[in-house]
Formats: structure tokens, C-alpha cells, sequence
């Protein structure tokens, strides 16, 4: 047997005199004999080398362990193993190494340019999808950013390629509110909240027995008043929305109600500097009151219902904000003898909502309370795309939670991250009319204007 290339270079280390490579020699076997094991050890050695470097390692195992090494789990990485179990997916070995490869090594780099930013978020998602960002775009409040990605898996077959919007909303909305408290007619009250900016707010008023007729509240500060021109029943709710919309124990009241913005005064023996004056003022001069969506709410001619119309919403500012509350109790009086039990007719002229004609009575004549969707302050939201869910299995944890777990690591201390899959589809109710070209984000993520078929699962007509 000839000896082997490696037992030549050996044999070509000793001295030429030896004549070590002469055939028949036993040196020469020896060597040979020898050499054989270090071609073995060469193999494992360069193996366990490139086991060891992120861009050559050749088994899942060895890159999971590099992962490991930077604190990445293999839960991290289960959206990943979730999308390649897909049935009508075809993926070689090779292809499959290669995106976990990619995947940890972005995970990696991501903690290297730094935690906490917006486009470290929006890439740790990504990497967890396993698309790949295009570009990102933020809206002009800064609110929201938008990333353009496409898909780094192949399509399933007979499918067109993917192409997401991956989105951020910093600082979401959350509910609020404030329960209905009991007030006089004529009651002045102070709310303190919050927040980053001022709000809109739906107000909510609580029948109290019988007393609840044609209620009105007021914001002092901006001079600006919603009414109903009817009574509400004992423990039933008048809301006037956010949005415009007035109902009464859901039901629209809508054509029974209206606003007025204007000149309005709070307490004569306290003043603040949010009062308007009666003198031309540089700041807060006083106007005449003017109702909307009818101009002779105030009249005593005025006529309800009136055509149906949505109010602006009543504002809300930061810190202190002063509001009013009436209702028309009207006193009873008479001219003699024949006009006993005679209703005291309220004109403009009197001051209507003013105690000098009414009287506040000493039972609440109301309750007063407030709803609105104050942003969150630190906090984010990840918006998922909606084709995404359809990878929810019983019993496990959503994709949408397996990514918010996996961008937790990169997020900023004290900054909740939530998770939630976006639905661009037309929802009654909650869609959104826009321009074709427009990229407002509420039209193109969440509550979208694309029209889809009906679910297969249902009738159709």
C-alpha cells in the first residue's frame, strides 16, 4: 500500500540520510500507521472549529449553543420551527439552517447597536417572524411606525409572496374613566388626570329619580356645553360619545340633543384664570353662546327633535379642569287666585341654567362621569400582521406572545411591551374610509378598508 499524503509529509521532516521513505522500511510503516489517526483528529478538530464560529457551524444543535452564549433560548426562536412544521411548505436542510443561522445572528447584532429604540423593536419582531425589513416609516405624530417587510420563508405553494406591515404604536391608547358621581343642579366640580395631552371625552350622565330633566354639562375652562332636551330615568345612563353620538340606554337621542360653545362664568367670589371676561380682553373674551346642531336650542320656540347631527366631543385638558352641571327644575308659582300650581315659564332672557331662576333643590339631580383613551405612558404596542394567527395551536402559546416574549429582552426598563395581531380587513362599525394612496396607520393596520370574502363557515346571501 502506498503511504498516504500525510505520511509523506511526515517522512519528508527527517533527514535525507535516513532515507525514511525507502519501501519496505518499518519506519515507514510506523509512520503511516500513525498518521492515519491524525487525519481523523484533523476532521474533528476543523469541525469543532467551525462548531465554534457562528457563520460555519453545520448542525441547529451548535447554533443554538452560540445562541446560548448571548442568553437565546429555543423558545426564542419557536415562531421560526412553528412556520417551518408548515405542511405546505417546502424547505431544504440547508435553507432551514440558514434561517436560524440568520436569526440568531440578528437577534445578536440588535443587542450590539443598541436596546430600546424604535428600530431595534421593530427588527427583534422581525427577526422572530422571520421576515426581513424593508423599510420604516413614521407617521407625522410620531406615534407610529410602520415597517415594510417581506417574507424570508418561500411562499406555500400556489401562494403569491408575502409582503407584511410590521407596525409600533408608542404610548397606546387604554381606557379610562371616571364613575358618575351625584350632583346638584348648579354644581361645580373639578377633574385633575393625567396624561400626555389633553383628550375628548364621552360624558355620562345617571338618572336620579325624576329629577334628571334636560341635563346639561358644561366645560368652564373651554365654554363649551352638551344638553339632552328630555328627562332621564331613574338609574339609566345619557352618554354623549366621543365620537358625536348621544344615546340614552343605547338608544339614539341624538335629534333630542345639542351643544353650545361661548362666554360662560363659574364663581363670582373665586375667580381663576381659565374665566372668560365681559370686557374686551386681549385673552378669553366672552361671546354670546351659540347651540349647534340647531340654532334655537336656547329658544323658547325651539323645537325638538330637530334633524339628526353629531356633536363635537367635549375636551378634557391636562391637570385641573372645571366643570358645571344642570338640569331644568323649574319653580312653581302663580298670579292670584286663578293661576295656582302655574309652571314658571324659563326664557333665554333668565338665564335658563342659572340658579336665579331654578332652584338646585337638596337631592342629587344627576350623575356625572367621564370616559376617554388616555395614552399609555410607557408602554408600546406591537402590531403583528393578522396572517400570522392562523399559526395558533390549542394548548400553546400564541405567535403573538411568543414574539412580545422575545422582544421583551430589548426593550427599555419600566416599558411594557404588548402584543396584538393587526386586522386590515373592513369591520362595521370601525372601518375606516381613506384616500387609496393614504398610509394612515389606523386605515392600514388595525382597523383597515380592505374588503374580504365572507368567512366559508357561514351562510352567505
Amino acid at each position: 500500500m502506498s503511504p498516504t499524503t500525510r505520511t509523506r509529509t511526515i517522512l519528508d521532516r527527517f533527514p535525507a540520510h535516513l532515507q525514511a521513505d525507502d519501501p519496505g522500511k518499518l519506519f515507514l510503516d510506523v509512520v503511516d500507521a500513525l498518521s492515519g489517526e491524525l487525519d481523523v483528529k484533523s476532521s474533528q478538530l476543523g469541525r469543532t472549529r467551525r462548531a465554534h464560529a457562528l457563520g460555519d457551524a453545520d448542525e441547529p444543535t451548535d447554533l443554538r449553543l452560540l445562541g446560548g452564549l448571548h442568553g437565546l433560548r429555543d423558545s426564542d426562536f419557536a415562531v421560526l420551527r412553528i412556520r417551518l412544521a408548515a405542511p405546505d411548505l417546502l424547505v431544504s436542510y440547508r435553507d432551514e439552517l440558514e434561517l436560524l443561522r440568520r436569526s440568531i445572528a440578528t437577534a445578536i447584532g440588535l443587542h450590539r447597536d443598541g436596546n430600546g429604540a424604535v428600530g431595534t423593536l421593530l427588527g427583534a419582531a422581525a427577526a422572530s417572524l422571520a421576515i426581513e425589513i424593508e423599510r420604516v416609516e413614521d407617521t407625522g405624530d410620531r406615534y407610529w411606525h410602520l415597517a415594510f417587510c417581506h417574507d424570508l420563508l418561500p411562499p406555500a405553494i400556489g401562494a403569491p409572496p408575502a409582503e407584511d406591515i410590521l407596525a409600533l404604536e408608542e404610548n397606546p391608547f387604554e381606557p379610562k374613566e371616571i364613575d358618575p358621581i351625584d350632583r346638584r343642579h348648579g354644581d361645580i366640580f373639578r377633574v385633575t388626570r393625567g396624561g400626555l395631552e389633553p383628550v375628548t371625552v364621552t360624558v355620562r350622565v345617571v338618572g336620579k329619580g325624576t329629577r334628571t330633566v334636560r341635563p346639561m354639562v358644561v366645560n368652564l375652562d373651554v365654554g363649551y356645553g352638551v344638553s339632552y332636551a328630555g328627562s332621564v330615568p331613574d338609574g339609566e345612563e345619557l352618554r354623549f360619545e366621543s365620537d358625536g353620538r348621544v344615546t340614552l340606554s343605547g338608544a339614539s337621542v341624538a335629534r333630542d340633543s345639542y351643544a353650545f360653545r361661548g362666554g360662560v362664568f363659574a364663581d363670582m367670589a373665586a375667580s381663576h384664570p381659565n374665566d372668560f371676561n365681559l370686557a374686551p380682553a386681549p385673552e378669553r373674551e366672552a361671546t354670546f353662546a351659540v347651540t349647534e346642531p340647531v340654532t334655537d336650542a336656547f329658544e323658547p320656540t325651539g323645537v325638538f327633535p330637530h334633524a339628526e347631527g353629531l356633536l363635537q366631543g367635549n375636551s378634557m385638558s391636562l391637570g385641573e379642569s372645571r366643570w358645571a352641571f344642570f338640569v331644568r327644575a323649574a319653580h312653581y308659582g302663580g298670579d292670584g287666585e286663578t293661576a295656582a300650581d302655574q309652571l314658571t315659564a324659563p326664557v333665554f332672557d333668565a338665564a335658563v341654567f342659572d340658579e336665579s331662576v331654578f332652584t338646585p333643590g337638596v337631592e342629587p339631580s344627576g350623575a356625572v362621569g367621564f370616559d376617554w383613551q388616555e395614552r399609555e405612558p410607557f408602554a408600546a404596542t406591537l402590531w403583528i400582521p393578522q396572517r400570522f394567527a392562523a399559526l395558533d395551536a390549542d394548548g400553546e402559546s400564541p405567535v403573538r406572545e411568543l414574539v412580545r416574549t422575545f422582544v421583551e429582552r430589548y426593550r427599555a426598563a419600566g416599558v411594557h411591551i404588548y402584543a396584538k395581531y393587526a386586522d386590515d380587513r373592513w369591520s362595521i362599525g370601525s372601518g375606516l374610509l381613506r384616500d387609496l394612496e393614504s398610509t394612515e396607520p389606523l386605515g392600514t393596520v388595525v382597523v383597515g378598508t380592505r374588503v374580504g370574502p365572507p368567512d366559508t363557515d357561514e351562510p352567505t346571501t
